[in-house]
Order: structure tokens, then sequence, then C-alpha cells
């Protein structure tokens, strides 16, 4: 069997890290933590996953520090896919320093970030 073609941009590292999330619209408040994360989104791991549909917004609070807004991509029965698709320009440069600071190979993730500029 060939392996699987990575289609990912973004290179994700295996961090843990404890995440809040608000869904105001249904009321939600959850607790989790990130299983993988990248500069373009996670997966959170969840005790309990509720019933969430692809494409709904919510609040993700990182470390209680850094705040986005993310829609969510997809859902098992460990946790939730999300894409960050808004950061304050204040939790940008906190969010790169802790990816920078817990990433094997930080020099690819500045290349990624030179990368993904150049594309906007």
């Amino acid at each position: 069997m060939k392996p699987r073609k990575e289609r990912r941009k973004h290179l994700r590292l295996p961090l843990n890290f404890k995440v809040r999330i608000n869904n105001l619209r249904q009321g939600l408040v959850l607790r989790g933590q990130t299983r993988n994360i990248s500069f373009a989104g996670a997966f959170i791991e969840l005790d309990k996953v509720p019933p969430l549909q692809r494409d709904d917004y919510f609040s993700l609070i990182l470390l209680g520090q850094v705040e986005f807004t993310c829609r969510l991509i997809h859902s098992n029965s460990e946790g939730i896919g999300c894409q960050f698709d808004f950061i304050k320009i204040r939790y940008y440069e906190v969010f790169k320093n802790m990816m920078l600071n817990n990433a094997s190979d930080p020099e690819r993730l500045v290349k990624e970030l030179h990368r993904w500029a150049q594309d906007t």
C-alpha cells in the first residue's frame, strides 16, 4: 500500500497546550488540549465531543494567553480539527514565539511564515 501524500501546507507540531473553547451560539464552554498545532490550525482533544457542525465558528483560548476565532473543519470521537480564521496582532507575537520556541526546526517555521506572507 502506498503511503498517503501529505496535503497539509503548514508544519504541525505535536504540542499539548491547554485550551478553552467558547461557542456562544450554543452556550458551550469546553476544555481540552491540542494534539498538534500549526500556524493555520489545530486538532483539539476533548473528553466529550459535542454535536458541532462543520464551519461552526468558536473562540479558542490557548494557555489562557492567546485567543483565536476558529472554524470547525472536522470532528471525530477524539476531538475537533479547527482552522484559525482570526487572531489579534497583540496575540500573534505571543503565539509565534510559542511555536518557534517549541519547534525542533524553527527555521522551517520561519520559512513557512515568509512563504505565507508572500502568498497573501
